[in-house]
């Protein structure tokens, strides 16, 4: 059976004993204040169409970076072309994308090298727009290929012009693949940045480039353990959201492995036939006060649904100015596949959380958005949320929402609501789009985007297959 110590455990820390407490008790609303602000639709426009590479990943696949930035009046997108010619898993080349008055213009496309994941965006003060890519190395390659990852600095103000090549120097280059989970974040006061790359299921290495354009450090963060079937298992992170500010560096993420259960995998292979299910569960978040002096601490394990084979994806993460961290993530409560037999009566709850740290301690937790099995109106967050700070600092929280009302009325729309210090926030508003984004990516600080009352949105919207799309909303 699976272990479920809690508190210090194998540099653990767990605060799942601690969620009865009046702290972190979810779901608060405010009534009776009124909080203001109107949205305005700027643009619905797509980007692209693409061809499916059937390679385990997507346009969409880094969720946890982003693949639209804005460097004051200029957005940038970019993207992934399929070329179906190609054997294997690496069969895309990275595209960059500028936006115009007159619309989306394809300004750089690489002719040359071989990828499989989305090559995710991010941006320097100094107007260059960095390109975050992972080409494969040996052509007769088709799985789990050699890969160099790199960082290509463009002019934003020519992206046509020859791009710079910024290598990162590692500590211990394991020999990295085409499944890279890697991870970006942009200091843009200091242009400074760090990147991450998975190694495998071991563990992730990391390289940190300082404001003199020299990789001034490198190491790696191991991934937190635990036991399952008395066997000691390492819970590989994926799709993390890190932030970078004065060196310290902010890294939050859920485990990604397969399924530990000896018996749940059993009955869920006999269910779906597949020979392995990866599962999402725990929820973890580390720090360091200076990245290129002191280690990262032990890991906080901010939610688990080990119990009921529930499920937990990390959303978002935000630094405010005085170092509180902010993060957003969505959790269900079971499986509803395995609920007959292993664990009937349990309720199904699907919910939108929140919290804050200070210091390495939680002093906030709440659920922003609650749907609990039962509820009349059977409508519940999915997909993609994104925090969104104005350049006031007020923050807001955007997401998307599915489902049908107790008239029958069915709910297909992305919402945005602000969130306040102590967790509580406003009502939602819909953004007034004609079609939702049911995947969506924006611009944000992590990315080295400023603080903006206006927010931008890629992703793929309701009933257009195979396109990618761009919103903007302003927030007034």
């Amino acid at each position: 059976m699976v272990n479920r110590r809690k508190f210090i455990h194998q540099g653990v820390l767990s605060i799942g004993a601690l969620a009865g407490s009046p702290l972190l008790s979810g779901g608060l609303t405010l009534t009776g204040r009124q909080f203001n602000f109107d949205l305005r639709l700027e643009a619905e426009e797509d980007i692209y169409s693409y061809t499916p590479a059937n390679n385990g990943a997507g346009p969409m696949w880094g969720q946890g970076m982003t693949s639209v930035i804005r460097m004051g009046d200029q957005v940038f997108a970019s993207g992934l072309e399929t070329v179906p010619e190609v054997k294997g898993l690496s069969n895309c080349r990275w595209m960059l994308f500028k936006r115009y008055d007159s619309g989306w213009k394809l300004e750089a496309k690489d002719l040359i090298n071989l990828t499989r994941e989305p090559c995710s965006l991010s941006v320097f003060k100094n107007e260059k727009v960095l390109l975050s890519v992972n080409p494969k190395q040996a052509d007769s390659c088709t799985e789990y290929c050699l890969t160099h990852p790199e960082i290509l600095s463009f002019s934003g103000r020519n992206l046509q012009m020859p791009y710079d090549r910024l290598v990162p120097v590692w500590k211990n280059n394991p020999g990295f693949n085409d499944h890279s989970y890697r991870a970006l974040a942009v200091d843009t006061k200091n242009n400074e940045l760090i990147l991450f790359q998975n190694y495998m299921y071991h563990h992730a290495e990391w390289s940190f480039l300082n404001r003199n354009g020299v990789w001034q450090s490198s190491g790696a963060i191991q991934w937190p353990t635990d036991v399952y079937n008395d066997k000691e298992t390492p819970l590989r992170l994926c799709y993390s959201n890190v932030a970078i500010r004065d060196k310290q560096v902010y890294f939050f993420s859920t485990g990604d492995i397969v399924e530990p259960i000896d018996e749940w995998r059993k009955y869920k292979k006999d269910l779906t036939g597949a020979a392995w299910d990866y599962v999402f569960r725990r929820l973890y978040f580390s720090w360091t006060d200076d990245i290129t002096k002191k280690p990262f601490g032990s890991w906080i394990e901010i939610s688990n649904r080990d119990k009921t084979a529930g499920h937990i994806r990390n959303q978002d993460l935000w630094l405010d100015k005085e170092g509180n961290v902010h993060l957003l993530w969505i959790e269900y409560a079971i499986d509803e596949r395995l609920r007959e037999r292993f664990f009937p009566g349990e309720k199904q709850e699907r919910s939108l959380l929140y919290a804050t740290i200070r210091k390495g301690n939680v002093i906030v937790r709440r659920a922003l958005v609650t749907y609990k099995e039962g509820d009349r109106d059977h409508v519940a967050v999915e997909g993609n949320a994104r925090f969104h700070a104005l350049a006031d600092g007020r923050l807001f929280v955007v997401y998307y929402r599915k489902g049908q009302l107790a008239n029958e009325q069915k709910v297909s729309e992305n919402c945005i609501m602000e969130v306040f210090a102590n967790g509580e926030h406003s009502a939602p508003r819909v953004i007034p789009f004609k079609k939702a984004f049911i995947q969506f990516q924006t611009a944000n600080e992590r990315a080295g985007c400023a603080p903006s009352n206006r927010l931008d949105m890629l992703g793929v919207q309701e009933g257009k297959q195979n396109t990618i799309s761009y919103g903007q909303v302003d927030i007034r």
